[in-house]
């Protein structure tokens, strides 16, 4: 019988998912690329989860309550039992590295993990604070932030009170609090706003402001490049804040591998860094990784090269964009019209679920 999977990619299922959900997607785009290492991909079977490697084999055993994962190539992950209240952390690998008090700490990044606590204020009252674990399960930054999010490139943003700066992994203040709004760091800048309602600039590592605010909202940088909102459109600008391409879409992906999907006058194409409409024809496109990007011309989804020609049929209800040797893709059950989501190798093949569990004939994909 067919085993009904359902794969939900969040970075996080700690307490404080508002935090973990601001972060920028580009940062976690841009270190998904660099594949390091070996990678783990999370599964549900039948309300339970754990992991399988690259190859489709079960690293982890699909028994826990939940799960926590970056999506980044040889980073560690971590399932949860809601019984032991404990959630316990492992490597790229599936070697079990430390366990920690349920849904108290987050995932690690740069070593470190987001964990919170409670404190007691001089006036009685208690509030949340958060700090940093190490990768040993070992407290390495003390919780004394109001806000605080996942470290990229070094580097953490955190509030003590209202205003924002960063910090690095030994809990050193680097840049100080001045900051409105801030990103996370990509590609060695983070896009900021030094007043409330302000516009968008750029700083470096150091703080040092590379790009000067004044966009009406501004995305990291990935590909070299970064989308900015002006006055109603999107346009791109390069790492010294030089236009590549003046506002002018009413849409904007990040550029990958050269290549944007864009949406102009209510028609969508690729475009290269020039302007130039390099892939036409297709209602919705994703990012390209490792050659492949997700594109449809219609109701379904395939896989496109660079130069615009299906690689892997259009066939799936959807598909996301590769995330190392997998993607998620989806299917309909042809006789139960009952929606399956899997994971999809760079040859076509289904990794995930095991052919066994698959409607007859759903096993490779062209």
């Amino acid at each position: 019988m067919l085993k009904k999977m359902a794969l939900t990619l969040l970075f996080t299922t700690m307490v404080f998912s508002t935090n973990v959900a601001e972060q920028s997607q580009a940062a976690s785009e841009t270190a998904m690329q660099a594949q390091t290492g070996d990678q783990l991909y999370p599964i549900e079977v039948n309300g339970k989860y754990g992991f399988i490697n690259g190859k489709g084999k079960e690293v982890i055993e699909a028994v826990y309550d939940g799960y926590g994962y970056s999506g980044v190539s040889g980073g560690t992950v971590y399932v949860e039992d809601h019984a032991a209240k404990k959630q316990y952390y492992f490597s790229s690998a599936g070697s079990e590295l430390f366990e920690y008090k349920l849904r108290d700490a987050g995932i690690l990044y740069n070593d470190r993990a987001l964990y919170a606590t409670q404190v007691q204020n001089a006036d009685g009252t208690k509030a949340t604070r958060y700090g940093y674990i190490d990768s040993h399960g070992k407290v390495s930054i003390q919780p004394i932030y109001a806000r605080a999010f996942n470290f990229s490139e070094g580097l953490a943003r955190v509030n003590v009170g209202k205003a924002s700066g960063y910090i690095n992994t030994k809990g050193e203040l680097v840049i100080p609090y001045r900051y409105s709004s801030t990103s996370d760091f990509s590609e060695g800048l983070a896009s900021v706003v030094l007043a409330f309602g302000g516009k968008y600039g750029y700083i470096d590592t150091t703080g040092k402001l590379r790009v000067t605010p004044r966009y009406d909202y501004a995305t990291p940088f990935s590909n070299g490049a970064a989308v900015v909102y002006v006055n109603g459109k999107y346009g791109y600008i390069d790492k010294n804040g030089n236009y590549l391409l003046k506002p002018q879409f009413s849409m904007a992906q990040p550029f990958s591998e050269g290549l944007a999907f864009v949406e102009r006058n209510g028609v969508t194409f690729y475009i290269n860094k020039k302007g130039t409409k390099v892939i036409q024809g297709f209602t919705a496109g994703g990012l390209f990784k490792g050659g492949l990007a997700p594109a449809s011309q219609g109701q379904r989804y395939g896989y496109i090269n660079t130069s615009g020609r299906f690689v892997i049929k259009s066939q799936f209800y959807w598909a996301d964009a590769f995330n190392g040797e997998l993607a998620v893709i989806s299917l309909l059950d042809p006789n139960s019209r009952e929606e399956i989501r899997g994971y999809m190798n760079r040859s076509g093949a289904i990794v995930w679920p095991p052919a066994s569990e698959l409607p007859y004939g759903v096993t490779k994909l062209q």
